[in-house]
């Protein structure tokens, strides 16, 4: 037997043999680190050449595409389907991963790519079923539609056949991109609607509310309307929407809360995740008699922007704007005689339909004709590094089942979206239209998410009316889930395109819409229920009705204004609690007194007292109105109270200063309204100064607090090149009532101002570049711009580069 004898000649051959494998295993790494390396920076160098010429599949006759300093391409083809070829040519270079980003999200398939992270997104989406929509969607468009999305899809196929190295994020995440079809371009289109409509959570919210308050004080918690909305709409208050504080329900239900249990969050206080301005002046407000139409579509702000540019010329038209990459769909833009822009429309096109089971059987439910079978459907998840997964859904006539009960009953998501009927891409025939009589149909025939739009017309002309389908709803209002059993609260269909709300040539030569409620009192149908403050749009009509003539340079300031007028509300409430007897006992509260004062109105990086109003805003609120929500959380442990219209409720308590209706957040309370305030911004001050390690409020600017943080979908999981992919962080003007409205995560994706006839006057921005290559010199060109609010051409006759694209069939399909 022989023993391993440390320091043998046995032994030193093994400790030989092993240093051996470990140096062969160090070199094997380096060298796959190496090759790896190698091949990212190859895929960098290969996708960051320019083009002189490609071929293209499908293409019917060469077209030219070329590029300003920007990067923005003008596609100058034969005929339009040639220009959607070029447009899905020129998308897929500059932006293939976002593109395919974006239609993994629709279809519930990121955890392909991330992994286990991504499961819960995957799931929601998979229940929901967009792709099966985007099939059937694909079956009914219209031929001319759909021989668009054929075409675009023909462009980016060429880019991703020929793909010799995938671009670096593919290589990343180890993964080729697939062939597109027309199917992905719906899968966009139903995201993004997803993204503009209200989701199931406001209507959870409102039957939970219903469910546990007084009826009163849940009327007086869900305010319709605003004053500054009203008065942008000429409307005068109605008595029985005076907005009464109902005083002896909401003292009871103060007795009734537990002064020992902490704030539980019960408050979301922030603006909506997508929201937009728009808005046009006509002939008689300018100096020549042109219309101008300014946009500025706000959601969150990603690397790359949401926003594609560019230009698209054919023998008959020739179109500019914002497209929606890995879509046709021109959002936002100019032809030659209309021009257009959007915001969200905040309709309310989903519904909860509550469900009965039957108590025998477990797959069946209860509907106006019967008892029906539960349909149902399993969907597999591909989850890299990880087991598949499995959903199991269930289907109704009304839609899928949502996997969250509400109120201890199932519930069926009927939504707008998940009806092929409600989905069309008839927004592009805008692009031919000569005027605003041939615009206006055109818009509210179109299907897709619900959008105000705003038109304005080479002849001086402008228009605001609604594009998306909008339900006819029988027996209920929407607002609160309700049985689908009986019949009782049902769908008629839709609001016929020709009823659609709609405002053509006012008087005043002003149409606005900031996301607030532009659909008038006596409208017959209900169109939503929690719109946006009106001050954005109220601030936006003072100022142009302030205007003797409008420029295009004057629409541009005015997208950069940064009053905010509602925090003024609140400054006087502190100041009227800042008292000469208040500051005499307590002279430590002189400074807070001094920045509140010199305040000066603005949300601009050197504005002083912004950020403590913006706070004493939010706990203001907290204290009110969560010891009356309180028991709302007992019914719903997850239970948020997020409206648009927060301010009319608090403000209404704050001005009343009904000593019975001091919060009870103590068990010995407040001896008067001053005294809570006090406490308030006591809070507020210590709780700040000590986030932001200021010395003293005095020290604390706008600046400080609303900086911008613009992230890749990378930059998080490879934090070491998060540099070289983000946006810079900057301090940002504006707030969430602003007409600026820019801020850490969201703001302006883009900023439009033209008039038809006038392009080389007009304006359009965006925060970041066309490319979504880091090294490429438009990747983040146009930020400073956006951000220094600089402006930057509509369209430029300047040419930095020149494509060539010629039909694939007299080259041969290459890959």
């Amino acid at each position: 037997m022989t023993m391993f004898t440390p320091g043998s000649r046995s032994s030193q051959s093994v400790v030989s043999k092993a240093k051996s494998t470990l140096a062969v295993l160090v070199y094997s790494l380096v060298a796959l680190f190496l090759t790896a390396t190698i091949l990212i920076c190859f895929g960098f160098w290969m996708t960051l050449n320019e083009e002189v010429e490609a071929f293209v599949p499908g293409l019917t006759s060469p077209v030219t595409v070329t590029r300003d300093p920007f990067g923005i391409p003008t596609i100058t083809a034969e005929s339009s389907l040639d220009g959607f070829r070029a447009l899905g040519h020129v998308t897929a270079r500059d932006r293939l991963f976002q593109m395919d980003i974006l239609r993994r999200s629709g279809a519930g398939r990121l955890a392909e790519i991330f992994g286990e992270a991504a499961l819960p997104v995957d799931i929601e989406q998979r229940v929901l079923g967009f792709e099966q929509v985007a099939r059937e969607v694909a079956v009914r468009l219209p031929q001319n539609q759909r021989a668009a999305l054929e075409a675009y899809a023909e462009g980016v196929n060429g880019v991703i056949d020929s793909l010799l190295v995938v671009p670096f994020e593919f290589l990343l995440l180890n993964y080729r991109p697939e062939r597109w079809r027309v199917e992905d371009s719906l899968l966009i289109v139903l995201s993004m609607f997803q993204k503009q409509s209200h989701s199931e959570d406001e209507e959870r919210m409102l039957t939970v509310m219903k469910a546990a308050l007084p009826d009163d004080v849940y009327r007086f918690l869900t305010p319709l309307t605003d004053p500054h909305t009203r008065a942008v709409l000429g409307e005068v208050e109605d008595q029985d929407e005076s907005h009464a504080i109902p005083v002896q329900a909401l003292i009871a239900m103060q007795n009734l809360h537990d002064v020992s249990v902490q704030s539980a969050n019960l408050l979301r206080i922030s603006p909506p995740p997508a929201g937009s301005n728009a808005w046009a002046v006509a002939g008689s407000k300018t100096l020549d008699g042109r219309a101008i139409l300014a946009n500025d579509m706000h959601t969150a702000i990603s690397v790359p922007n949401i926003w594609y540019r560019c230009r698209i010329k054919w023998n008959e038209g020739d179109v500019a704007g914002v497209v929606l990459p890995g879509t046709p769909l021109i959002v936002a833009g100019s032809s030659r005689h209309l021009a257009w822009g959007v915001t969200a429309l905040m309709a309310d096109v989903l519904d909860l339909v509550q469900l009965h089971p039957h108590p025998d059987h477990a797959n069946q439910y209860l509907t106006p004709s019967g008892w029906q079978v539960f349909g149902t459907r399993q969907e597999t998840i591909v989850v890299k590094h990880g087991h598949a997964h499995t959903v199991d859904v269930r289907t109704t006539i009304w839609g899928p089942v949502s996997p969250k009960s509400l109120l201890g009953q199932p519930v069926a998501l009927r939504w707008s979206v998940l009806d092929p009927e409600a989905i069309n891409l008839q927004l592009i025939d805008l692009y031919t239209a000569l005027d605003l009589n041939a615009g206006i149909p055109i818009v509210n025939a179109t299907g897709g998410p619900p959008l105000n739009v705003i038109l304005a017309e080479t002849s001086g002309r402008i228009a605001w009316t609604t594009m998306g389908r909008l339900p006819q709803r029988k027996g209920f209002d929407g607002m609160i889930s309700q049985s689908g059993a009986d019949g009782h609260a049902s769908w008629l269909g839709y609001v016929p395109p020709q009823m659609h709300p709609r405002v053509v040539d006012p008087d005043e030569g002003i149409v606005v819409n900031a996301n607030n409620r532009s659909v008038h009192q006596n409208y017959p149908f209900i169109v939503g229920h929690a719109y946006s403050n009106g001050y954005r749009a109220h601030r936006i009509a003072e100022r142009l009705r302030a205007m003797p003539s409008v420029s295009e340079q004057d629409m541009f300031a005015l997208q950069l204004d940064t009053k905010a007028g509602v925090y003024g509300f609140y400054r006087d409430i502190a100041l009227q609690a800042l008292t000469e007897e208040a500051l005499q006992r307590r002279p430590e509260l002189t400074r807070l007194h001094d920045v509140i004062r010199l305040w000066d109105g603005y949300a601009n990086p050197s504005s002083n007292g912004l950020a403590l109003l913006v706070e004493f805003r939010v706990r203001l609120a907290q204290a009110l109105l969560e010891p009356i929500l309180y028991h709302c959380l007992k019914l719903d442990p997850a239970f948020v109270y997020d409206w648009g219209h927060l301010d009319v409720p608090l403000q209404a308590l704050l001005r009343e200063r009904n000593p019975e209706l001091l919060p009870h957040l103590t068990r010995n309370g407040y001896a008067d309204w001053d005294t809570f305030v006090l406490s308030i911004l006591d809070q507020v001050a210590v709780d700040l100064i000590e986030k932001h390690r200021v010395q003293s409020l005095g020290e604390l600017t706008w600046a400080e607090v609303n900086v911008s943080d613009y992230v890749h979908t990378l930059s998080r999981g490879l934090p070491v090149i998060g540099s070289l992919l983000d946006m810079p962080r900057n301090p940002l003007p504006g707030c969430d009532f602003c007409v600026r409205v820019d801020s850490a995560t969201m703001g302006a994706t883009e900023r439009m101002v033209v008039s038809p006839a006038h392009w080389e006057d007009g304006i359009l921005q965006t925060p970041g570049g066309q490319s979504e290559h880091p090294l490429s010199r438009n990747y983040r060109d146009q930020y400073a711009f956006w951000l220094q609010g600089q402006p930057i051409h509509f369209v430029s006759e300047v040419v930095t580069n020149q494509l060539r694209l010629l039909p694939a069939l007299d080259h041969g399909s290459h890959r």
